[in-house]
């Protein structure tokens, strides 16, 4: 018999076309067998109710969405955002089940992928809140604090007061809220990777927008947290809207302060066990999860908890602990030219000033899309097949970029420069996604009106980022 070298690139391609088609039958066979099994579950001997109750037919579940979310995220060979991959993923997994697919139904059902899909959001509000700091957002100034305000004024005045009324006159007022809720804030993540695509993240403008992204969350997050405790109490006053405000801002600011004073010592006290990655890495989550159960507790959200969290850990909290292996790898070199010296000294305090985000950028990989998708497959494909529905989701999305467009006005440069800060501000993205995922959760948002949202959020997530590049280099390139 002839033997096959592995390290032959021949050998190699002869090895793969023998064992191919083995492997496409196998594959062919799991899909059916899936399949099979989705049915069977869905409407034979198990009842759908008990089948979360199966913790092997469960992980199958969350390695379905985990597979059709990684999927999803062929968009990016596309400039896209990968959020609206995996989004789509799911409204595909959504037709699946309204064509017959057995298993979407308990995908969609399941009381783990729900519990995963929540740790998802609270774990992509405390990625947003690390990246984000409280000393950049003082420095960027009264003009990106001015661009924020009018970016969330704007949008959820046209969205809870016009729009809302408009178009769905038969609508809760707590559902008009909600409209205008879920058209307010700025996906920073978007924004920032076009930024960093371009080389234009040091930029004036591109700092006035980044500083006023952050801001624009904070605020949608306190607008979030009002209109969630409106539509939980049923009843709307001046009164009780400025009670919940102050509250969820004493709520914030309070997170801030004794998190900035109690966050060291703890991390000290856990340093004294234990000082190793793994340690650093459960403080960090352990602290999201404690104040998104506090947010809880006050009437809020858990995800601004978590976001509260991420503004209040920084890397000076974790000085003493354990090193990444690649800041440890740096250490043992030797230069003897000092600038090249300083390079790697500057590369070792990127890496450690960044270790945590790094790390909850692992989780985030399988965490976070779960959510995105598990947000895709709860649309009714039935309200989708309602043609009515786009020009409602198109109508929404227009005053959506103009409400954003307009807070341009606020910020400091040429017209173009102005339009610049103002289109970088209209992706809404998976802050978007949130806020409607919340009022579904609520029981706030009809089918129809959830999926108005999602295609909103869609519509402008596609739109915003080749305006955004286009704008930067005709402003860029002059200079």
């Amino acid at each position: 018999m002839r033997r096959v070298r592995l390290e032959s690139p021949a050998g190699h391609d002869l090895l793969m076309r023998k064992i191919s088609k083995p492997l496409i039958f196998l594959f062919a066979a799991s899909v059916c067998s899936l399949l099979m099994t989705g049915t069977a579950y869905a409407s034979g001997g198990e009842s759908s109710g008990a089948a979360t109750e199966h913790f092997g037919y469960s992980f199958l579940l969350f390695g379905i969405v985990l597979i059709v979310a990684k999927l999803g995220n062929f968009v990016e060979r596309y400039g896209m955002p990968a959020v609206i991959g995996e989004l789509v993923a799911g409204i595909a997994l959504s037709v699946a089940g309204y064509l017959g697919v057995g298993f979407v139904y308990d995908i969609a059902h399941s009381e783990l992928i729900a519990f995963l899909a929540s740790f998802g959001s609270l774990l992509l509000l405390f990625s947003i809140g690390l990246e984000s700091n409280m000393k950049e957002m003082q420095r960027v100034g009264l003009r990106a604090l001015m661009v924020a305000v009018i970016g969330v004024v704007l949008p959820f005045t046209a969205g809870a007061f016009l729009l809302g009324p408009l178009l769905f006159p038969d609508a809760t007022s707590s559902a008009h809220l909600f409209i205008g809720a879920a058209i307010v804030a700025t996906s920073v993540g978007i924004t920032a990777s076009v930024f960093r695509s371009l080389n234009i993240s040091r930029t004036r403008a591109a700092q006035t927008v980044l500083g006023a992204a952050v801001i624009d969350d904070v605020l949608g997050l306190i607008v979030l947290a009002i209109v969630s405790a409106v539509a939980s109490g049923g009843e709307i006053s001046a009164a009780k809207v400025i009670g919940l405000s102050l509250e969820s801002f004493g709520f914030l600011v309070g997170a801030l302060f004794l998190g900035s004073i109690l966050s060291k010592p703890i991390s000290n006290i856990f340093r004294k066990v234990y000082s190793g990655i793994g340690m650093k890495l459960g403080i960090a989550l352990s602290f999201a999860l404690a104040l998104g159960f506090l947010a809880e507790k006050f009437g809020l959200e858990p995800i601004i908890g978590a976001f509260a969290a991420g503004l209040v850990l920084d890397a000076v909290h974790f000085e003493k602990f354990s090193d990444p292996v690649i800041v440890e790898d740096l250490k043992s070199l030797e230069f003897e030219d000092d600038k090249d010296r300083q390079k790697v000294i500057r590369l070792i305090n990127k890496h450690k000033h960044s270790h945590v985000e790094d790390l909850v950028a692992n989780l985030n990989l399988v965490f976070v899309p779960i959510f995105f998708v598990y947000t895709g497959v709860q649309i009714d494909i039935h309200s989708l097949l309602q043609p009515g529905l786009y020009v409602t989701a198109g109508l929404i999305s227009i005053v959506a970029i103009i409400g954003k467009l307009a807070a341009g006005v606020a910020a400091q440069g040429s017209p173009r420069e102005k339009l610049f800060v103002g289109m970088s501000m209209v992706p809404r993205g998976e802050v978007g996604l949130i806020f409607a995922a919340t009022g579904k959760a609520l029981g706030v948002l009809s089918d129809e009106l959830f999926s108005v949202i999602i295609l909103v959020v869609i519509i402008t997530t596609f739109v915003a980022p080749p305006l955004i590049s286009r704008l930067a280099r005709s402003i860029y390139a002059q200079d």
